[in-house]
């Protein structure tokens, strides 16, 4: 029988070196180095930093957001709608109520009066109320016409083109975006600055 020191150093003959063998698996007295450490934290910090949302997102922000996808989704939805129906659909902007709405335009002749009536009620079930401390400051048309009061249509067409505009939206901070609808195409450019045509 070898004696213990003699059975914890073997020789081999293939690699002509020692072969230490531990006593118990957990007397591996190894570790990692600084610069180990320094690496794996560095790349773990840089993870998170890519996976994790931004914790300073304000509610001024969630507000902007909102709108912004309630814009942009309704404009692609009036647009494929009316392509698909064949049949023109109106996203009305009410200056006086700050309020935004869709509807699909009736074909049939109103006298003035009963237009004026119809556009005063905007339907429950798709209005939509602009957030707290945000406006419509106003609507411009590819002629340079800009409306800045009473209710606004921006129309949809069976085609699948609709009225090129831009809409204008200010915060209580004086920040202002624009929506840019474009004739053809159905996604909004949004620029958070006043752009003009």
């Amino acid at each position: 029988m070898a004696s213990p020191a003699a059975r914890n150093i073997i020789r081999t003959s293939i690699v002509g070196k020692l072969n230490k063998f531990p006593t118990s698996r957990f007397n591996n007295h190894q570790g990692f180095t600084l610069i180990e450490l320094i690496v794996v934290i560095s790349l773990i910090s840089i993870l998170l930093a890519f996976a994790l949302p931004k914790l300073n997102v304000s509610f001024v922000a969630d507000h902007q957001r909102k709108l912004s996808t309630w814009i942009v989704l309704t404009v692609k939805s009036l647009k494929e709608n009316a392509l698909r129906d064949q049949t023109l659909y109106v996203l009305n902007l009410d200056f006086d109520n700050q309020q935004m709405w869709t509807e699909k335009s009736v074909t049939k002749e109103e006298t003035p009066e009963e237009k004026a009536v119809e556009e005063k009620k905007a339907p429950e079930e798709n209005k939509y109320s602009l957030p707290e401390g945000y406006r419509l400051m106003d609507v411009e048309f590819v002629d340079d016409k800009k409306i800045k009061e009473g209710i606004v249509p921006i129309h949809f067409y069976p085609k699948g083109y609709s009225d090129k505009a831009i809409i204008h939206v200010q915060d209580e901070n004086d920040n202002r975006s624009s929506y840019l609808i474009e004739s053809f195409i159905s996604h909004v450019k949004i620029h958070e600055e006043y752009i003009d045509f």
